[in-house]
């Protein structure tokens, strides 16, 4: 029997159901605005700071039928949801795992049924628990017990509980929020209410943070995994009324197997037998300590349903290891413990054990007893996909529209009545029908080429016979491979240059230098690193081009996750400050037109060119009319957890009136501070580009934010709007330009679909400039969707944009059109994107100076080691900073 597992194909077919359509939407007329006084960002409370209202809605672009995976629902707005204060005698409840706390609050219910009346309550997992109508006391002690062993009851736990009125929420401040009586959302109510319907599905299902997963065999992975469809949900409230966010989820988890058969998976072994044979040296000791640290693990030789977590391996085999008595002797082995206790002779007594528990209580398990526990999540902070279970993980999840909805769909058709039975009482009521609204497709914008003009179908167009609008020149450049001369040798790298200098000409680069430098990397010996062939290879270059400074270097690598990629960047773009473009050596051997076309649409960008322009210039359209104007991308990339990285800031800034042209500036700040500690520095040096380039400063500036989640959205504008004023101010007192902040949010679950099949794209998607500002947007705020790309596979998942500060003064039409058609300006591809290319830029910069950090050991230490080792280090000294000479050159694409 192979223990390896095997991943397979998408795994059986989905049931498409037809989904209940809400009544379409109608949106309400928009009041009147009133004079918005002028707030200073410096002296108002954080909590207190206003946001734009919407002027109107979309009228541009022809209608499109839709409706969307957020489902209708309804409240009694005479409702009342009482609040109490769960905690424990003795104990931290942040300490205790989610799941014992529902499982001790729902016993509690269970065994003090008369004390809590006729009361339903929800529970939220930690510290609160909400009831309607409320408990018959104000504050009550309850002793909980758990039994978790069936055999040996004695072993039971028993908790002491306290239950305190804490406070109420009233359902009528939903009503007042949305008829404008107060601007301020009841975010408590909301909360409650989301509480009380995620009840349900977490007794039903496993909850996972948001999501809520259905135990299924149905799609296995490589390696010992299956993957778990689900579903996320969330209460939100919207234009029309009360929405439930319903969408698809998807996870890896861990097969429930025996512990060798999944220790034989792991060290990638056909069969158990050949596990343990590796298992008797230090060596394969050592990888199974590696492997199980961290399990969960349940047992088979009683009758139990703890779980227990590996801490450890132990020294010695269970024939040898003796059990230590309360009085400190010595008792019998393992194995004879366990054939005198529970009659079980164990089949490899001289096979190392598992410890399970703190390390220092030195409680053993055998293996051969050991069952992997259900519902572990791979992808946490102790285990990580693999490359291969990622992308089956992917192939798996990623549906197309009418799979996607269908899934979902019966997932909650399955919870509904129980869902609804129980929150009835709470005053709540999720409807079975989608919500519908009436849409904007937007029409693409012309695309300007050096020799013709071209129209976007669907979200994408070609360059054949197109040349660049401005084009780079190749007058002093070089080839390296980093790859073994059996994939490609040096012939095969020279054909490659050739056939990507015969496509850089028909493209419109001039190219000066026909016969670059070409070197293998195995030409040099094992002391040269990758910096040091790229400085010996570009010194070379400029020697022929009678010292011309390098411009580019082409580097082919086996593959992008070779450290080889990393060393390259960080030498390119830190040390030697020229631009590097990295291929894989199955381009290089093929040759592909196409494929090279895509090559040269980033090496003319990293040599100051620019590929396509739009027609019309965005500039040049109300309300910026034709002035100095500059479109700003930023975004913190965060560690991941455990990791004691810091976070990685990047701030990308346009250079020119097309928005065509990029600098970025990254920095390193505090691991997953969310605001730009040093924007007003970074946001002086990217104003002081655009002089140099312009010799004009920006009379508008457009800043666009990408990563920030709603309940950050004051805090980061309060700050991160005063470090662009100041940065103004430090430039000139006088220098005042006028300032829009838009956030951009990708990480949402709200997807859209065309009513009628006609309207879909070629993917069964909404097509390419979809707009939506009505119905599931907020009711007084300026926020929208839009989806600019058209979809490739899968569902496409449309933009969120919220603007959260607009001296520039866009009618949403405007901004719509402004938006969407900077999508079409990404210079790696043919195709519109799903953000703005500043935002897009700004996650690839940030990507990009996770190789920066000088660091290259281990990326996590302990909980507690973890933690002082980050306060202690110096990120900044770690970090090297992005050459001088490519201050303004697109390095990052």
């Amino acid at each position: 029997r192979d223990f390896r597992g095997s991943g397979r194909g998408r795994g059986p077919s989905v049931n498409i159901v037809t989904i209940p359509l809400a009544t379409p939407f109608e949106p309400r007329p928009i009041p009147k605005p009133k004079k918005e006084v002028k707030v200073s960002l410096s002296s108002i409370e954080v909590a207190l700071i206003p946001f734009p209202t919407r002027k109107s809605y979309a009228k541009v672009g022809r209608p499109i039928r839709l409706f969307c995976n957020h489902y209708s629902a309804s409240f009694d707005p005479n409702g009342v949801i009482f609040q109490y204060d769960f905690s424990l005698d003795g104990l931290a409840v942040k300490d205790i795992p989610r799941k014992k706390l529902m499982l001790v609050m729902t016993s509690l219910a269970e065994q003090n049924q008369k004390h809590l009346g006729k009361s339903k309550f929800a529970f939220d997992g930690r510290s609160i628990v909400y009831a309607s109508p409320e408990f018959p006391f104000t504050e009550k002690n309850f002793t909980v017990k758990l039994v978790e062993n069936e055999e040996e009851t004695k072993k039971s736990q028993e908790f002491k509980v306290k239950l305190k009125r804490s406070g109420e929420k009233n359902l009528a401040d939903l009503s007042k929020f949305m008829s404008g009586h107060t601007k301020d959302m009841p975010l408590d109510c909301i909360n409650a209410m989301d509480v009380v319907l995620r009840m349900i599905p977490s007794i039903k299902l496993k909850p996972i943070g948001r999501n809520f997963y259905s135990p299924t065999s149905e799609y296995p992975l490589f390696g010992g995994a299956e993957v778990w469809l689900g579903h996320f949900q969330s209460l939100r409230l919207s234009q029309s009324g009360l929405n439930f966010n319903a969408d698809l989820a998807a996870s890896a988890f861990l097969k429930v197997v025996p512990l060798l058969d999944f220790v034989a998976q792991q060290l990638n072994f056909r069969d158990q037998a050949s596990a343990i044979r590796s298992l008797q040296d230090s060596r394969g000791q050592a990888e199974l300590g590696k492997i199980v640290k961290g399990l969960g693990i349940t047992v088979i030789h009683r009758r139990t349903n703890r779980v227990y977590k590996i801490s450890g391996i132990s020294k010695q085999p269970a024939s040898k290891t003796k059990i230590i008595g309360d009085d400190g002797k010595e008792g019998n082995t393992v194995s004879e413990y366990f054939r005198i206790k529970y009659q079980k002779s164990l089949q490899h007594p001289n096979l190392v054990m598992v410890q399970v528990g703190a390390v220092t209580k030195k409680n053993f398990l055998p293996m051969e007893f050991c069952m992997v526990a259900p519902g572990q999540k791979i992808g946490d902070s102790t285990r990580k996909l693999t490359e291969r279970q990622t992308s089956d993980l992917i192939k798996i999840a990623c549906r197309k529209p009418e799979e996607r909805r269908s899934l979902v769909h019966t997932q909650l058709a399955g919870l509904m009545g129980e869902l609804n039975s129980h929150s009835h009482q709470f005053g709540i009521e999720v409807k079975n029908t989608a919500i519908t609204m009436t849409g904007r497709v937007l029409e693409p914008p012309m695309i300007k080429y050096g020799n013709s003009d071209e129209k976007p179908r669907n979200g994408s167009w070609n360059m054949v016979n197109k040349k660049f609008v401005t084009c780079g020149a190749l007058d002093c450049w070089a080839v390296v491979s980093f790859c073994q001369e059996r994939d490609i040798q040096k012939q095969g790298v020279e054909r490659f240059a050739m056939a990507l200098m015969q496509c850089a000409r028909g493209l419109g680069l001039r190219v000066g230098m026909e016969k670059p430098p070409i070197c293998l990397s195995s030409e040099y010996g094992r002391n040269y690193s990758s910096h040091d062939i790229l400085k010996d290879i570009t010194g070379k270059a400029s020697k022929m081009a009678k010292g011309m400074k390098p411009q580019i270097v082409i580097c082919i690598i086996p593959s992008k996750s070779v450290p080889d990629y990393a060393m390259i960047k960080r030498s390119s773009d830190t040390q030697l400050g020229l631009p590097s473009q990295c291929l894989l050596v199955k381009h290089a051997l093929e040759n592909k037109s196409q494929v090279l076309a895509n090559i040269l649409l980033k090496i003319n960008a990293k040599l100051g060119g620019r590929n396509g322009v739009l027609k019309i210039s965005p500039s040049l359209v109300p309300p910026l009319n034709n002035q100095p104007s500059i479109i700003f991308g930023a975004d913190v990339h965060h560690p991941s957890p455990g990791s004691i990285r810091p976070s990685i800031v990047a701030v990308i800034a346009s250079l020119d009136q097309h928005f065509a042209r990029h600098a970025a500036v990254v920095r390193v700040q505090d691991s997953r501070k969310e605001v730009i500690t040093d924007l007003q520095g970074i946001a002086t040096t990217l104003l002081k580009l655009f002089f140099e380039e312009n010799k004009t400063w920006p009379l508008n500036i457009i800043f666009l934010r990408d990563g920030a989640s709603e309940g950050q959205f004051r805090q980061i504008l309060k700050f991160e709007i005063r470090a662009m004023e100041d940065a103004c101010k430090g430039i000139d007192p006088k220098y005042r330009p006028r300032i829009t902040f838009i956030t951009c949010q990708k990480r949402h679950h709200t997807r859209l679909f065309a009513v009628d099949e006609r309207d879909c794209d070629r993917s069964g998607n909404v097509p390419s400039g979809t707009v939506v500002d009505t119905a599931i947007c907020h009711p007084h705020e300026f926020d929208f969707f839009i989806c600019s790309h058209s979809g490739l596979q899968g569902t496409s998942r449309p933009t969120k944009y919220t603007v959260l500060w607009d001296e520039i003064g866009f009618h949403p039409d405007e901004l719509y059109k402004l938006i969407f058609e900077m999508c079409f300006m990404q210079a790696r591809c043919t195709k519109a994107v799903s953000i703005p290319p500043a935002v897009y830029y700004a996650h690839l910069a940030a990507f990009r100076a996770q190789h920066f950090l000088k660091d290259e050991g281990s990326d996590r230490e302990s909980s507690v080691s973890g933690k002082s080792n980050a306060s202690s280090i110096d990120w900044t000294d770690k970090f090297s900073q992005v050459h001088n000479s490519l201050k303004n050159v697109m390095y990052f694409i």
